[in-house]
Formats: structure tokens, C-alpha cells, sequence
């Protein structure tokens, strides 16, 4: 089959630059291709790679494509080999550079072939990959490109099981074929930019940056030169200035410093601004340019006061995220990426745990430009064999020198609810210090952090520079009280140690609205006003406590499990605010908009409890509005001021006639109109 990509060089006569949804923003002024069409064949295959193998039977696919859809829609879960295989012919304006390959994630390891050669291996499903194929690739007739791709478990690759959340396999990310000059800033130093902005001495009246650039030189010149152009967010050029330098390496890395005066800071969700910086390197007649965003901010915490964003305290809430939706597993688009975060803006969160694995480039992106302050991991999770060391690192090495200039991430995770029995000399203990020495080398100005589930001290804890713990008080425990006994008691007893509570959350399902048949943690049935309730008692007791610096949801979205069969449907978790498909928020959403969201808003809660056996109810309105007036069947029965810290009013007692109920709600503003309207029915 041949690609959509060489139909249109065809019809367009091979023009020079093709912009065809490049995710990383780097590529987007060289020649580029966007690989969709591919071949597909499940099962072990030894051949796969061969130019005479007859595929014609195999499926058609576009990438982004995942296999493991079975795992979601409950008919197996597949974990083994595939190929992928496509043609392509190289247009006449990438004649004479250097071509490369770079996927932005397969899962969860890939062997990719060039006209029946091996390029290279990947092990790792969450971060991006670069090849460069100049030397074998034909510019006057079809290239083949196979990749092997499988999703077996490896006790030498993290995660090392699938546990809490699935291993999914595929390309389901996009791929491109992209050239440079002879000489360029490097696409292959961890498949990263290769332009990298390090912010310094930020003051009120002038931020220092050193910019790192990574050269590769195959030309026989040696006298270049790098322009640098910054621009602020108005698109107004602030700086400019030419370098020139002497080569002498193949490879190497060239480091300038510039100053920044009176610098706009990146500052959250008051002010997400971020400069662009264009780098250009001048070889004779040639230009290579890369444009990078950046952001200059001030970051710390303080264990009694909590999170400080450029010197002042800034509250950190927010939300945990997965990277798949129901209808495509993690072979999402950029779309649904964008979805994904209008309703974490539309929730009011500043902070975002993206979890449990470097996600794409473009949620970082988004974050970067809403303003969200971003945790970014590694998939060091749960369970370790001891053996997954140099897999770590080197997802580690691409989790920071990927995401390096976005301004959003201020922590990098190094592992979550891993234990270690054994004191010191645990594998896993030894591993987190060697993590902790990486990170810290690559990125000096960040914090690391890790997610417990033990207690205060352990033997994993304080090797990361911030500690943090998922705690489930009221789910896997009696009540929610005892995560306001645990905050004070640590607090007291550890008072120099930062507290940041990294996942807290219920199980919901939204087609569960009988509370008396609530089976928690474990069982089949999880009514949506328990995980409502669990929220507020919750969110009640962490808002109070400013030495929390930050908290997170567990989850933003339902999510898949494979292995779970829970809460009335199979493989899901249902902790999520929202659905796994995104069509529905649950209750807990709105409860947290009200909280969260300054934007005024109006929601009559339980609304999915719509067939009533109770003649006498309680109407729970969430608010962050003065004044609420209650209409039941047309006829005014109350208005109540807003009197409660958590934004919510309970009009109690309410008698419903049998029959359909029509409840509506009004705000009492005289400038602001706001209504919400449901219909209950009781049973007659």
C-alpha cells in the first residue's frame, strides 16, 4: 500500500516543506512528513522485515494505532509481537541532507528495519525515539520501513507489570521522516530539541539564561555561527544576537548566555506568559532553525506555608491524569488532548500529575499555555525486579531532556508506590539514589519528587527531594477522618518535611444511584453520591491545612485496568471525575468547579438520582454564588445565602408530589442569571 504522504508529494510536485501536525514543535521548520498509512499484522513473525514479504493481506491502519483496544472493550488482552510496515518515497528537497526517523512513542518496545536493515531499538513506551536513516535510505525509489513492536512483559523495562494501569502496545503516537543540513542542532541527543534554556538569577529587573545547543557537523566546514532571536508572547523581539564559532568536533555543544531585562514571568494561571526562542546555525548557505518556548518563574516549598510560585504563595490543587480515552486507548489526538485540558481549566485546577509516564508533548504544550502547573514521571511504579536499572535511567534521560524547556513542570517523579522491604541495600533504594544523582545532573534547577503509600518515614522515603503520598482515607479505610488525624499528626511529629498528598479519590459509576447497596472498595457497586460525599468530607480537610503544598485527585478520568473487575464494570477504574469516554461529569466535578472555578456557576447535585422513593428530600446545590432561590413545580419554596466553605447550600425537607418533580434553581443576583433544572420522579 502506498502512503497517503507520496500520493500528495505526487500530485504537489514534491514540494519543499510539508507541515503535517509535526507534535514537536522543533520539526516544524525542517522538511517533514507525517507517516499515517501503515500495514499491520498481529502475531509472531520472523519475516516481517523483509523487502520480498507479500503483506497484501495484512490490515490497513493510520497512526496513531494501538492493538490493545481488547484490553479496554473486555475481549482479551493481547501481550506480544506485531509489525507495522509502510512505503514511502523521499521528495527531491530532502536530495543531499540528512534524513532521520523519530517516533513519538510505540509501546512498548520497537525494532525498526530499513529496507530490510535494522536502524535501531527502543525499550521504553512513553517517550520518543530518533533514528537517522541517510545512509540507507533510496531517493530514487520506494523504502520500505518495518517495525517490530511488542508489548510482553520485560522484567528489564518499567514498569515492570500492569498492575495499575495497562501496558498498552502500538505506534500511538505519531511518526515522521524529517531532514536537516549536513549540519544541524542535533534531532538525535535523546531525540530531544536539542536546544535546551536553562533560566538563572531571576530578579524583579533582569532573568539570566544560558542556552545549551547541541551542534552535529558531517560538512567539512568548520567556521558557523548561531543567530539567537527571543520573542515575548506579543511576538516582540526582545533579544537578538550572532555568535559565531570554531568546530572541531563531529559533535558538540555550544553554550551562550544572555540577559533578559525586566523579564515578564511565567506565573500560573494569573499569567502563563513564555517566551520563544529561534536558534539558528548558519553552515555557508545553510540554515537548521529551532524554536523553543521557555518560561523564567521562582519556585520553592515551604513546609509550613506550602507552595511559593515567583515569591508569592500559590495554591497548588489539581487533578491526576492517564493519557487514554475509551474510544481510542492512548492513541489519542490532538483533539482530545485539547478536551482533556478545557475541562481541567473548566475545573478550576492549577496543578496537573501527569501520571504514571512521560505523556506527549502536547499535553505538556497545553499545560505550558493554560497556565497548570505539571508534576511529569517516569514509570517506576508498584513492583521491581532489580534488573530494570539502565531501562530507568535512560527513560529518565528522556522524560528530562524532552520536556526541558516546558515552564509548566516543576517536579520530576522518580518512582510511585514502590516499596522496599529490605532497608538500604534494596535494589529499589539503590536504584531511586542513582535516579536522583541523574536527575539533578541534567536539570539543576527542578525539584524530584516521589509518591508514597507507606508511612511518613520508609525505607524509599527522603531520597527524593520532596515526598509526597497517596492516601485513601474513607475508601480503603472507615472514614475520611483519619486523613485529618494523619496530616496533623505527621505535620507535628515531622514538622521540617513537606507534605503533598499525590493521589486521594472513590470510585464512582454514575449508573449507581441506590446508596444502600454501596460495596467499597472492592465490590461491584459504587454509588455516585458516595464518591460525591467522600469529596467533600475530603477536600473539606485538606483545603484547611496550608502546610499541605499540594493535593491531587485521583483521577481526572476514568480509566482502563485490565485486570480489574470492580464498581459494575469490567476493567475500569472508576475514580475519575469524569467518564472514560469524556461525555459525562459526575457530580464530584461540578463539587470541585464550585470550589475551584472563580467563574460563577449553579448545579443541583445528584440529578442522576432521578427515581425517588422518599417523599421528604434534601435538594445539595453546588454554588460559589451569594444567593440561591429553590422553585419545586413552579412554586418558590426557598431562598438560602451561601453560608458554607465549601461552596455548597442544602435546601432540607423538601416535599415531592408522586409523579414527575420539576426542581429548578435560581441565583438571586440582580446582574447574573443563573438556573439549573432537573426532574425527579417518585415512585408511587
Amino acid at each position: 500500500m502506498k502512503n497517503t504522504i507520496r500520493k500528495i508529494l505526487i500530485l504537489l510536485g514534491f514540494i519543499p516543506y510539508l507541515y503535517l501536525s509535526a507534535q514537536a514543535p522543533f520539526l516544524e521548520n525542517r522538511d517533514i512528513l507525517n507517516i499515517e498509512n501503515w500495514k499491520f499484522s498481529k502475531g509472531l513473525n520472523n519475516q516481517g522485515q523483509h523487502l520480498e514479504l507479500n503483506d497484501s493481506s495484512w490490515n490497513s491502519v493510520m497512526v496513531p494505532h494501538t492493538f490493545s483496544m481488547d484490553a479496554i472493550n473486555d475481549i482479551g488482552y493481547y501481550k506480544g509481537q506485531v509489525w507495522y510496515r509502510t512505503t514511502l518515497e523521499i521528495p527531491k528537497s530532502m536530495y543531499g541532507k540528512r534524513v532521520f526517523i523519530r517516533f513519538e512513542g510505540v509501546g512498548q518496545e520497537a525494532v525498526v528495519y530499513l529496507n530490510g536493515k535494522k536502524v535501531g531499538k527502543h525499550i521504553g513506551g512513553y517517550s520518543a525515539f530518533c533514528f537517522e536513516i541517510t545512509d540507507d535510505i533510496e531517493f530514487n525509489s520506494e523504502n520500505l520501513i518495518a517495525v517490530n513492536v511488542t508489548n510482553a512483559p520485560n522484567f528489564k523495562r518499567i514498569p515492570v507489570d500492569d498492575a495499575l494501569f495497562n501496558h498498552y502496545g502500538g505506534i500511538y503516537r505519531p511518526v515522521h521522516v524529517f531532514a536537516t543540513p549536513q549540519c544541524n542542532i542535533s534531532p538525535l541527543y535523546f531525540a530531544s530539541s536539542g536546544v535546551f534554556v536553562e533560566v538563572k538569577n531571576v530578579t524583579k529587573n533582569n532573568s539570566e539564561i544560558e542556552v545549551r545547543t547541541h551542534i552535529s557537523n558531517l560538512s567539512s566546514q568548520n567556521n558557523l555561527k548561531l543567530k539567537y532571536v527571543i520573542k515575548n508572547a506579543e511576538n516582540k523581539i526582545v533579544l537578538e544576537s550572532e555568535k559565531p564559532f570554531s568546530y572541531s568536533k563531529t559533535d558538540s555543544v555550544v553554550v551562550n548566555r544572555f540577559n533578559i531585562d525586566n523579564p515578564i514571568l511565567w506565573n500560573g494561571k494569573i499569567n502563563p506568559h513564555q517566551y520563544s526562542i529561534e536558534v539558528q546555525l548558519i553552515h555557508d548557505k545553510s540554515v537548521d532553525k529551532v524554536i523553543q518556548k521557555f518560561g523564567v518563574k521562582t519556585f520553592k516549598v515551604e513546609a509550613d506555608t506550602g507552595f511559593v510560585l515567583n515569591h508569592r504563595n500559590y495554591s497548588l490543587h489539581g487533578v491526576c491524569k492517564h493519557q487514554e480515552w475509551k474510544q481510542t486507548g492512548p492513541a489519542v489526538t490532538n483533539e482530545q488532548l485539547k478536551k482533556d485540558m478545557e475541562l481541567i481549566d473548566e475545573i478550576g485546577a492549577t496543578s496537573l500529575r501527569l501520571s504514571h509516564y512521560q505523556h506527549s508533548d502536547k499535553a505538556y504544550q497545553l499545560a505550558d499555555d493554560s497556565g497548570v502547573l505539571v508534576w511529569a514521571e517516569i514509570p517506576y511504579v508498584h513492583d521491581w525486579s532489580g534488573r530494570e536499572g539502565g531501562n530507568a535511567k535512560q527513560q529518565l534521560k528522556e522524560l528530562i531532556l524532552q520536556n526541558y524547556n516546558h515552564p509548566s513542570i516543576i517536579v520530576w517523579g522518580l518512582w510511585n508506590e514502590v516499596r522496599a522491604w529490605d532497608g538500604e541495600k534494596t535494589p529499589a533504594v539503590v536504584l531511586t539514589k542513582s535516579l536522583q544523582k541523574l536527575a539533578h545532573k541534567l536539570d539543576k534547577n527542578r525539584l524530584t519528587i516521589s509518591a508514597s503509600d507507606r508511612g511518613m518515614v520508609s525505607n524509599m522515603g527522603g531520597i527524593t527531594d520532596l515526598q509526597a503520598w497517596n492516601k485513601y482515607f474513607g475508601w480503603y479505610t472507615k472514614s475520611t477522618n483519619g486523613l485529618a488525624t494523619w496530616l496533623d499528626t505527621s505535620h507535628k511529629e515531622h514538622p521540617n518535611i513537606s507534605i503533598s498528598i499525590s493521589e486521594y479519590g472513590a470510585g464512582g459509576n454514575i449508573k449507581h444511584q441506590d446508596i444502600k447497596a454501596l460495596q467499597k472498595p472492592k465490590g461491584y457497586y459504587f454509588p455516585e453520591m458516595e464518591q460525591t460525599k467522600y469529596h467533600e468530607d475530603s477536600y473539606k480537610i485538606l483545603k484547611d491545612r496550608p502546610y499541605v503544598w499540594s493535593t491531587f485527585v485521583w483521577n481526572m478520568f476514568d480509566f482502563s485496568v485490565a485486570s480489574w473487575n470492580r464498581g459494575g464494570t469490567r476493567n475500569l477504574n472508576h475514580k475519575g471525575l469524569v467518564t472514560f469516554d469524556r461525555k459525562e461529569k459526575k457530580d464530584a466535578f461540578y463539587f470541585y468547579k464550585a470550589n475551584w472555578n472563580k467563574s460563577p456557576m449553579l448545579y443541583i447535585s445528584e440529578r442522576r438520582h432521578n427515581i425517588r422513593d422518599n417523599e421528604v428530600t434534601t435538594i445539595k446545590v453546588y454554588t460559589n454564588l451569594k444567593k440561591v432561590s429553590l422553585y419545586l413545580n413552579n412554586k418558590k419554596i426557598d431562598t438560602q445565602k451561601l453560608t458554607s466553605d465549601i461552596n455548597i447550600i442544602r435546601f432540607k425537607d423538601v416535599k415531592l408530589k408522586k409523579g414527575d418533580n420539576v426542581i429548578k434553581v435560581i441565583s438571586e443576583d440582580e446582574f447574573l442569571k443563573l438556573d439549573d433544572e432537573v426532574i425527579w420522579k417518585l415512585k408511587g
